[in-house]
């Protein structure tokens, strides 16, 4: 299968605390923090645009890579907050890193197309040759323009990316699966120019249980038991959802990373921004086993496995 080069990421400079969002939503810091575990998000710049986030990470990921953009074969932007309508925010970033020819599509999941991009790249990568896999979100903009204490609090902007190479590499990918049911579409969804809907119950208890059994599912297949794993990456959506994840699978703290305090949630960023901060740690290094695990619109969820080589 597929290896990953490298991760990276890009996070905007402003930080927003909770006494911030407290005065918006007329709510007590302290409940803030109970509710999610988030103490500050970042906050795009005035400006600053999805294309920007992912263009920055991008340049990042290349750089550490050692490749150029010329050398890519296909590039795959997950996001839930595009520009525009079409086209992708891909097309953007080709225009920008310059790589006319290669084939470049968006992911249109929020929360879990960062997960889903580097999963389809593992595929497509044998046949396109390296790609490049980023994940982009300014969700502040909508959960600001139409605030409700429920998702608010919640959000954070930023950009993650990864290198997907057909050969060997740092980290060989050992499994992945991705599914989705339909029938939860209007739990979590977002029309153009309108609030983000989210019905907290149903997304709790379809995640945490889609999240156990997608981790069961790629471990099984590997032959890994669950204690002998390093690392759990999972979409940073809540810190209490998080905690019901690695209570069900018997996790021990030190297997599950998590960055939610300290960045909130970047939807279909967060596992690709979890993994490069990982990875500076030092985290990701020959023989570690990870395994990332994301949930979220539409709904879908999914699970990797990496091996560091």
């Amino acid at each position: 299968m597929a290896s990953v080069l490298g991760f990276a990421c890009h996070l905007p400079e402003r930080r927003v605390g909770n006494g911030e969002l407290a005065d918006l939503l007329g709510v007590d810091p302290a409940w803030i923090d109970q509710a999610c575990g988030i103490q500050e998000r970042r906050y795009a710049a005035e400006g600053e645009s999805v294309v920007d986030l992912a263009e920055q990470a991008a340049r990042k990921c290349l750089a550490a890579s050692g490749l150029e953009p010329g050398d890519l074969g296909a590039i795959i932007v997950g996001t839930g907050t595009p520009q525009r309508p079409f086209p992708g925010v891909s097309a953007s970033l080709q225009q920008r890193l310059g790589n006319a020819g290669a084939f470049a599509f968006d992911i249109h999941l929020a929360s879990v197309g960062g997960l889903a991009g580097l999963g389809i790249a593992c595929d497509l990568c044998p046949r396109l040759g390296p790609t490049l896999v980023v994940a982009a979100e300014i969700m502040s903009r909508p959960v600001r323009s139409h605030p409700a204490r429920e998702t608010t609090i919640l959000f954070g902007d930023g950009a993650g990316a990864c290198l997907v190479h057909p050969g060997p590499g740092p980290l060989a990918v050992v499994d992945w699966r991705m599914g989705s049911d339909g029938a939860f579409a209007e739990d979590l969804s977002m029309a153009w120019d309108g609030p983000l809907a989210m019905k907290g119950r149903t997304v709790i208890l379809q995640a945490v249980r889609k999240l156990q059994g997608t981790v069961r599912a790629s471990c099984a297949a590997a032959g890994w038991d669950l204690a002998a794993v390093d690392l759990f990456l999972f979409h940073q959506a809540n810190l209490n959802l998080l905690l019901q994840v690695a209570k069900g699978l018997g996790l021990a703290e030190a297997q599950v990373f998590t960055n939610i305090g300290r960045l909130g949630n970047t939807s279909a960023a967060s596992v690709l921004i979890a993994a490069a901060e990982a990875q500076d740690q030092g985290l990701l290094g020959p023989g570690r086993r990870i395994a990332m695990a994301g949930f979220g619109a539409g709904f879908t969820w999914g699970s990797l496995l990496l091996e560091g080589r």
